[in-house]
């Protein structure tokens, strides 16, 4: 329809068109949130007990025969070891300036800055509680392997005995299996296995046998949740809660480490919490508020050659 003639219009390559740019909508980055402390024995360092957190075990004595009516001569001494962790200060700071919080669009610029620390935060926190799963001994795997579910086996079993046969030491439950989620990826693919062709002569023979290698499957159970909800649905195996972390680092050939381990194994000490402090008391920055949100913590590990295996695999971008 031809507009009425000599109307005003406002827009690109009208009458008007000095139209102002308005945002009206304001979304922030999303970070992999992480599971690490969730893992974790939580241990804080209280105030005025000194820089370091000090976790004492003691070692073992043995048991002797002796026969009867003999005195004993087998006294043995006590040992001690020692796992310490020194927490340390993290930092997010954004400093606004006054006149950027009058002009800007967003009036809720700095809710949304809190937001936006508190993730920042996290990422370290969590990324910094992946980088101890390499320390786990032994190792199982390698960076060019293919994790297989008889890997889960093995680290199940070494932490039935603590890794140790001589002198074994059961690793306390609960257990974790942290992966990459291209690892994880494959586990799920392993335990929904597809025939190439499917089973059965007709149409209704096949899917009774719901394209499964799995001898008699016809439907339900882990199989067909892991078809519907990926790798959420995977849960526990060999009594190790699976879960996921994006923020394990990938190396430039595709090598990951996760692991598995018992929470005992894996420490959170926390020293103070992340906690925002924004000042605004320098006046001659005119209304500018700086934004410290600050946190004090440290990772470390408990009997690592006893109560964790580090699983090394391959992290490849999958094409199919």
């Amino acid at each position: 329809m031809t507009p009425v003639p000599g109307i005003t219009l406002l827009g690109t390559a009208q009458a008007l068109d000095l139209i102002p740019t308005i945002y009206g909508e304001f979304l922030t980055l999303r970070d992999a949130s992480g599971v690490m402390r969730s893992c974790a024995t939580d241990m804080p360092l209280m105030p005025h007990t000194g820089p370091t957190k000090n976790i004492l075990n003691y070692g073992r004595v043995v048991a002797f025969n002796v026969a009867d009516g003999v005195d004993g001569s087998q006294a043995q001494t006590l040992a001690d070891a020692n796992t310490t962790a020194t927490p340390g200060e993290v930092l997010v700071q954004v400093l606004l300036a006054g006149s950027t919080m009058r002009r800007a669009p967003d009036t809720a610029l700095l809710t949304r800055t809190g937001r936006i620390m508190h993730a920042a935060y996290d990422l370290k926190e969590d990324s910094d509680g992946t980088a101890q799963l390499p320390s786990f001994t032994p190792i199982l795997g390698s960076e060019s392997t293919v994790i297989g579910i008889g890997y889960l086996y093995a680290g199940a079993a070494r932490l039935g005995i603590g890794n140790d046969r001589s002198n074994p030491e059961p690793a306390p439950e609960p257990w974790f299996c942290v992966l990459h989620p291209l690892q994880v990826g494959i586990i799920a693919a392993r335990l929904t296995p597809l025939n190439a062709v499917p089973a059965g002569t007709t149409a209704a023979a096949a899917a009774a046998a719901g394209d499964f290698v799995s001898t008699g499957y016809a439907g339900g159970g882990l199989q067909e949740q892991i078809l519907r909800r990926g790798i959420n649905a995977i849960g526990r195996l060999q009594n190790a809660l699976v879960k996921w972390d994006a923020n394990i680092a990938v190396a430039s050939d595709d090598g990951a480490s996760g692991a598995m381990f018992s929470k005992d194994g894996l420490i959170y000490v926390t020293e103070v919490e992340p906690r925002m402090d924004p000042d605004d008391s320098d006046k001659s920055l005119r209304g500018a508020i700086e934004n410290n949100l600050w946190g004090s913590y440290a990772w470390t590990l408990y009997r690592p050659a006893n109560y964790g295996v580090e699983l090394l695999f391959d992290a490849a971008l999958p094409t199919s």
